[in-house]
């Protein structure tokens, strides 16, 4: 269900999913750190196991202390799991001056002069600019009919079969006819950061694509383009 604010509404998980992360990979992790008292002695007997040397150290500890550091180091490890996975839990930030999407590392705001439309394509939220261009595009794994409907709410125009340029989506090759100058560049030092998966490197070079008037996506490691123009 949609957050509404004053003036705004947020689309994201329920309020519940956070704290449920937050609680239960720790926990898990604990039961995953008790069952580790039970085999770590037989690992130590795998040669090929890597981290032979921790195990030895572990398996030497008296039953209590291999008990609590095993339940210690699992519910850290679970802590540490849950946050990595509720910072990168999507949050859409409607109202009538724009629209913030944050996820992660991403955090930026579309101004609602800016935006032609929104769409979900492939499981990839996108907001379409003047002129065919691309302005964001973030994962997408929240309500679809909330996004819908909280757009709708603020005057905005969401495109329900998607988008609407995809027949145009072409697979880059390196010196693919069609490109401006530059974007064959550009595009093979994103096929680098993509196989690396630099998400930051490749939100930068999506970027630089768009200014020089050539939309992309990604699929299976596979970067496809279209004219902005």
């Amino acid at each position: 269900m949609p957050e509404n604010q004053p003036d705004r509404t947020v689309v994201a998980d329920p309020r519940w999913v956070a704290p449920a992360i937050l609680v239960a990979f720790p926990l898990i992790g604990a039961a995953l750190g008790w069952g580790l008292t039970f085999v770590a002695e037989w690992i130590t007997g795998l040669a090929w196991f890597p981290f032979q040397g921790l195990f030895e150290l572990f398996t030497d500890l008296s039953e209590t202390l291999q008990l609590v550091v095993g339940l210690a180091l699992g519910a850290i490890v679970g802590l540490v799991l849950a946050f990595l996975f509720v910072s990168e839990m999507l949050e859409i930030h409607v109202d009538r001056d724009g629209i913030r999407v944050k996820r992660g590392n991403l955090d930026r705001t579309i101004e609602r002069a800016d935006i032609e439309s929104v769409f979900v394509q492939d499981k990839l939220l996108v907001i379409l600019g003047q002129g065919r261009r691309e302005l964001l595009q973030a994962e997408f794994d929240v309500d679809r009919d909330d996004l819908a409907a909280a757009l709708r709410k603020y005057g905005y125009t969401w495109r329900p079969d998607g988008d609407p340029y995809a027949s145009e989506l072409k697979r880059w090759v390196p010196g693919a006819d069609g490109l401006p100058r530059g974007a064959d560049a550009v595009l093979s030092a994103r096929a680098t950061a993509l196989e690396k998966s630099k998400d930051d490197d490749l939100r930068e070079l999506r970027d630089e694509l768009t200014a020089l008037g050539v939309v992309v996506r990604d699929k299976d490691k596979k970067q496809y383009w279209r004219s902005a123009e």
